[in-house]
């Protein structure tokens, strides 16, 4: 597939869901909007929020040191099964300690839109990046889509992920609760995936 239809595909994507929303509020969000309607948020607001140089967004950004080389081991062979579903995706996982009152969703905007690309990514790979955002102090979460995988799945459904994620919650077993993120992400995108597949048949078809 060419990269013009990808951003066809991308662009019908966005219009036909309507999920994209303010990292800031929550608010819905058109695909061009330059600030949100609702809070005013603009991602100029981030660079005074944080306003220090961040660093490249490995694959596995693990500020606090909470995992071991076995933990890592099992989020690689869970993070490549889900690659391999679905390759258009990039699953990255940040672990760092933040005040409670920082938003994680205004964070992970900010790591996405400002960290240094990683080694050979794209800015293609980028926008298809999905982040999983985690505060063990205060077991905190957040799924940060990039613009392009943001449609895909609607907050609720990150939420419904997490919160399922998040149920046994252990900060002793942080690997176990990341590859049960990745399994659940995998089952509500197969049915999105058929969801989209269903509407786009019944255009063809009117």
């Amino acid at each position: 597939m060419s990269e013009a239809d990808t951003q066809r595909r991308r662009s019908s994507r966005r219009a036909a869901t309507g999920i994209i929303t303010c990292p800031s509020c929550g608010g819905p969000l058109k695909p061009d909007a330059k600030w949100c309607p609702n809070c005013n948020f603009t991602g100029g607001d981030t660079l005074r929020l944080f306003p220090h140089d961040p660093p490249p967004l490995l694959p596995i950004l693990d500020a606090v040191g909470l995992l071991k080389e076995h933990d890592i081991h099992k989020i690689e062979v869970a993070r490549e099964n889900l690659r391999r579903r679905f390759p258009q995706f990039r699953w990255k996982i940040c672990i760092v300690t933040l005040p409670r009152e920082t938003s994680l969703s205004v964070f992970g905007f900010w790591l996405l839109n400002v960290c240094p690309l990683h080694d050979q990514e794209t800015p293609q790979e980028r926008a298809w990046t999905i982040l999983l955002l985690l505060n063990p102090s205060t077991a905190q979460a957040a799924v940060i889509p990039g613009y392009a995988a943001e449609p895909f799945l609607s907050d609720d459904e990150w939420k419904a992920i997490l919160s399922d994620m998040r149920k046994p919650w252990s900060l002793a077993k942080p690997a176990e609760d990341i590859v049960r993120f990745f399994k659940n992400s995998r089952r509500h995108l197969n049915v999105a995936w058929k969801r989209y597949g269903t509407r786009k048949s019944g255009r063809k078809s009117s």
